[in-house]
């Protein structure tokens, strides 16, 4: 994919309006923490999108595409683990983190959209492997 289009893929509006219209879905969610995160997920995008536009090679905008999702997908991992017992302990968990969590799968479905079955297959395997050795 040529770099112009990652850019412009990444950066097509979407991913406000995905964001926006999901977290409001969600019971409780506070308008002003929606918000919060909307922009919190704009501004990982646009650091991708500057990280991306540094670079002039293809294949090491493929890589660093999926560095961070591996990034992403860790960081909503770790999320959905504290949300998980949270749930367990309490019977409920912290709304914050819940719509953290919403928000961060959006902009991975983005950037997922952006990589190979391939290499999410890949990725999805390493990052399933701690888990597996603890099962």
């Amino acid at each position: 994919m040529k770099l112009q289009d990652t850019i412009d893929q990444l950066k097509d509006g979407s991913l406000e309006q995905v964001s926006r219209e999901a977290l409001s879905s969600y019971q409780g969610a506070n308008p002003a923490d929606v918000e919060k995160l909307v922009k919190w997920t704009q501004s990982l995008r646009d650091d991708l999108v500057t990280l991306i536009k540094e670079i002039d090679d293809e294949d090491e905008v493929a890589m660093t595409l999926a560095i961070n999702y591996i990034e992403l997908k860790s960081r909503w991992i770790a999320i959905n683990t504290k949300i998980n017992y949270q749930n367990f302990r309490t019977g409920s968990c912290d709304p914050v983190s819940a719509l953290r969590a919403a928000a961060i799968s959006q902009l991975l479905a983005k950037v997922e959209s952006l990589l190979s079955q391939g290499d999410i297959d890949q990725i999805t395997q390493f990052l399933a492997e701690p888990i597996r050795r603890a099962a």
